[in-house]
């Protein structure tokens, strides 16, 4: 019997469609080289290297079905993912520890969690969420807690929140509607100093706090950076809408990650710079704004050790509404430790999901 013919357009536009999204998925691995504030493109590669990534795959397998001479494409396209897949999915290590085990073994246990001013919860209102963020620490009783995005009336109200954590540090910024927002640290151990990297023009921040951890300090850094404040849900919808709404959505995206972009780079390098100064060991948590295919994870990776990738199971995503496209949320600790533990309880009070590590310094 011999093989149909093929359709020679279909063969043409079907090549050219996967040289097109080869192309920008080769452009997503090369972003994480390349600092957005030079060339802001890189971080808008960098973003979309999950969706991007699926297209390949599904190219992949239309070639396969059709028995294509252009599947080398998607195969060249898809190789080197292979050596950055592990940062947003890692299918479990064989020799990790079991729960029962990890619980019972000495570390320093922390919660990290942007909850989104306890209004972007999946369902229920501003005090369910505050109840869920309440209970879900009371259950896992971390040793350090950190929150961004925090919102209050009254800053008082951080006394009596979680009373099994005598030490509170706080750095928040006053809204016009008399709100207060910011980045809150909760402690079950002794702290003895804290701080904040104060960042111009944005309610973005660094809060820091010195705890005694053992017999030695170390300093944890509460981050909440720039973010990009784009959606791929937004630019899937103006597609509808024709090549104008697209171009012009697309542009309107181009701008606002060269600004974020900029931002956030003085803020990564701030950070780091008070890293070098601190001279004692930094563990580094919160919402960073930045896929692992992005300069700056590169920039704060470096010398560390990502916690997901230590110890993580599954999806690392950790941003709710586009589940598991994004992972934006990230605990970093010195080399030199061992990482027990990384959870991300899928828990709908935020549009984040918390991040849980378990680390021996």
């Amino acid at each position: 019997m011999s093989r149909k013919k093929k359709n020679p357009f279909l063969s043409v536009s079907f090549r050219l469609v996967a040289t097109v999204f080869c192309i920008l998925l080769l452009l997503s691995y090369v972003s994480v080289l390349i600092d957005p504030a030079v060339f802001p493109l890189a971080g808008f590669f960098g973003l979309y290297f999950i969706p991007v990534l699926a297209v390949n795959v599904l190219l992949l397998v239309i070639a396969l079905l059709r028995w294509s001479s252009s599947v080398w494409i998607p195969v060249a396209a898809l190789l080197p993912s292979f050596f950055f897949v592990g940062f947003f999915f890692r299918a479990g290590d064989r020799n990790a520890l079991p729960a029962s085990v990890v619980e019972n073994t000495d570390g320093l246990k922390v919660l990290t969690w942007n909850v989104g001013g306890f209004r972007s919860g999946r369902e229920g209102s501003v005090m369910d969420n505050i109840k869920g963020v309440e209970d879900l620490i009371g259950r896992e009783a971390p040793d350090v807690v950190a929150l961004q995005e925090f919102r209050t009336e009254d800053p008082a109200e951080l006394e009596r929140m979680l009373p099994g954590y005598p030490e509170v540090r706080e750095h928040f910024y006053r809204l016009r509607n008399g709100d207060y927002v910011g980045n809150v640290t909760f402690s079950r151990l002794p702290v003895h100093g804290d701080g904040h990297l104060h960042f111009k023009r944005t309610t973005n921040m660094v809060l820091y706090t010195d705890i005694e951890y053992g017999e030695k300090l170390i300093r944890l850094y509460n981050v909440h950076l720039e973010s990009n404040n784009i959606s791929l849900t937004s630019l899937v919808k103006e597609i509808r809408g024709g090549y104008d709404e697209l171009s012009h959505e697309i542009a309107e995206a181009h701008e606002k990650v060269k600004k974020s972009s900029t931002r956030r780079g003085g803020q990564v390098r701030a950070l780091l710079d008070d890293i070098s100064d601190c001279g004692v060991q930094a563990v580094i948590c919160g919402d960073v704004n930045d896929t692992p295919m992005s300069y700056f994870f590169r920039s704060l990776y470096r010398g560390r050790k990502d916690t997901f990738c230590e110890a993580g199971k599954g999806f690392g995503a950790t941003y709710r509404v586009m589940w598991p496209l994004l992972r934006i949320d990230y605990v970093f600790v010195p080399e030199e430790s061992e990482v027990l533990e990384h959870r991300t309880p899928r828990v709908g009070n935020s549009d984040h999901y918390p991040v849980i590590v378990k680390v021996q310094m």
